[in-house]
């Protein structure tokens, strides 16, 4: 994230009461797809180059929109903004049943999708797909979200070659087996990793450049730090949209050039944070934001912003300290951190959960509360005369947020310590059992669209060993851990509302963590981009797009 520390409390209060105001118009709600044109190219520019384009590996934010665009996978989420593009839906999956224990899901497939060389999407393409991300050599981030499929560790640890749970039954009939029910699988086979591949797909952890297409468009060109060329796929048979005859995506220009040339439309996107963050307010006074047929746009992500308090510090260790963890959040200052992301940033928050997935409910006072706080402080067992924040500096605004923190705490009587890292370190570092620090800035986007994507990773102690810790608040509360197993075995909205319940009620009573931050993407178009959407999981959506 490459946001800056520079502008005024008025400027941040001003841009986030026009967020507020423009997601109830989310972006891209107001472009209607009966209106869309085919036909044209749409041309992206980037300063540095996605991460892969193979679906196995492809993991970075800025490959994601181009996987949901090549990709038909067994279920997905819709072509829309805001809360309506995170509802479930299948989509190669025509009908499908789970048995009465939970832990045996069969698919039947549409008959109807197709490869961009013609070969049709059959329930091996799956079977194979999930055999290529499970292999050690591939070394695919897949593995997390694969080990209760039965037979999943055998080849992931090179025991197997194959998922002994995961069989076609016939040539479009798919069956999972899992050791246990759970409740997100289905949201977890809409992350890109199982997306269908054709037989013989080589397996190398440099990645493959020309992979299947099986959604609206395939990869009909990559060269490395140069561009990705995308085209429709012509056997495409799906509901998605796709709109314009190809997509070139070119790597290298400055933000500054590529705005110019947004302007000038000679580029119809700058992707990811591809303008200068400067420009945000002439753009948003120029063009409006989220305007029907407009150029501005700012969409909201599902990301967050929080400090981890770290559970095996003394500081925070034992009941005796849920009034310091409440006093924390009482004198934080959310305001000012949300400042140091800038104008249009996106929106301070006290929760994990972003109101699509979440409860829209304020607990702690935006600007803190002091004299609410050193009540709570008063009553913690231990009073810390100092704490030491790990924060990482890849985000220039970091510096600025931790120095809130510290003067948030300073409001309170408590002096921090911080200790910068560029980012891979800090999270080594606070992954690792028994690091002395007290509390850790971290950001973390879900890998799909369910709390699931939170709550396991973040917090469930079950999940906590020596390294590589993503709990690093070291939260282990069997009360919580079964509540989380147990919002994990439903499904529907009975699911939602427990993750919801959860969230809120550990914050009211409980805080493993101080969140702060919910981010957005503003998005500067050229005069002849028409049907921008922004998705709040996949970001822009290629498919929808269409030319003036």
């Amino acid at each position: 994230m490459t946001r800056r520390f520079s502008l005024s409390f008025g400027m941040l209060a001003a841009g986030v009461a026009l967020l507020a105001a423009t997601f109830a118009h989310p972006a891209g709600s107001t472009n209607d797809a009966t209106e869309a044109r085919k036909g044209g190219t749409l041309r992206l520019s980037r300063h540095t180059d996605i991460d892969f384009v193979d679906p196995g590996l492809a993991y970075y934010s800025t490959s994601t929109s181009l996987m949901y665009a090549t990709c038909a996978n067994l279920f997905t989420y819709p072509d829309a903004p805001g809360a309506a593009g995170l509802r479930l839906i299948p989509e190669v999956v025509r009908t499908y049943t789970v048995s009465r224990d939970g832990r045996t899901y069969t698919f039947d497939l549409r008959r109807t999708f197709r490869f961009h060389s013609g070969a049709q999407v059959t329930a091996r393409s799956y079977v194979d797909a999930f055999n290529r991300v499970a292999n050690p050599k591939l070394g695919s981030p897949a593995t997390p979200y694969m080990r209760e499929i039965v037979g999943a560790e055998a080849v992931i640890a090179g025991r197997a070659k194959t998922i002994s749970g995961v069989r076609a039954l016939g040539a479009y009939r798919l069956q999972i087996r899992l050791t246990q029910p759970v409740g997100d699988f289905t949201a977890r086979l809409t992350m890109a990793f199982f997306c269908p591949i054709l037989p013989n797909t080589p397996v190398d952890p440099k990645g493959i450049d020309d992979p299947a297409g099986s959604g609206p468009y395939y990869v009909a060109e990559r060269v490395v730090n140069q561009r990705v060329i995308l085209k429709r796929n012509p056997y495409y048979r799906g509901n998605r949209p796709a709109n314009v005859d190809e997509i070139v995506w070119t790597f290298g220009m400055s933000q500054a050039d590529c705005l110019a040339a947004t302007e000038e439309d000679r580029i119809d996107l700058c992707v990811e944070f591809g303008i200068p963050q400067t420009a945000y307010r002439r753009l948003a006074d120029t063009y409006g934001v989220n305007r029907p047929g407009g150029r501005f746009f700012v969409g909201q992500r599902l990301d967050v912003w929080y400090f981890a308090f770290n559970h095996e510090r003394p500081t925070f260790r034992g009941p005796g300290q849920i009034p310091l963890k409440k006093a924390i959040n009482y004198a934080l200052d959310r305001q000012a951190l949300g400042e140091t992301f800038g104008y249009l940033g996106g929106t301070p928050d006290d929760q994990l959960l972003t109101a699509p997935l979440g409860r829209d409910e304020a607990i702690y006072p935006v600007a803190g509360d002091v004299a609410r706080a050193q009540r709570w402080l008063a009553r913690a067992a231990r009073k810390p005369a100092g704490l030491v924040l790990y924060a990482f500096t890849d985000r220039p605004g970091n510096v600025a947020a931790a120095q809130v923190f510290a003067s948030s705490m300073k409001r309170i009587g408590i002096g921090v310590e911080v200790k910068y890292f560029e980012q891979l370190t800090q999270v080594r570092k606070v992954g690792t059992r028994g690091e002395p620090f007290d509390v850790a800035m971290l950001a973390w986007t879900t890998d799909y669209a369910d709390p699931a994507g939170y709550f396991e990773p973040l917090l469930n102690g079950a999940n906590i060993g020596p390294t590589g810790n993503l709990n690093a608040a070291y939260f282990d509360d069997p009360r919580v851990n079964a509540r989380i197993a147990a919002a994990g075995r439903l499904r529907g909205a009975v699911r939602r509302k427990a993750w919801a319940d959860l969230d809120v009620d550990l914050m009211r009573t409980n805080p493993p963590w101080a969140p702060y931050f919910h981010t957005t993407r503003p998005n500067f178009v050229s005069q002849s981009y028409g049907c921008f959407l922004y998705h709040p999981f996949y970001g822009v959506d290629l498919a929808a797009a269409c030319k003036k």
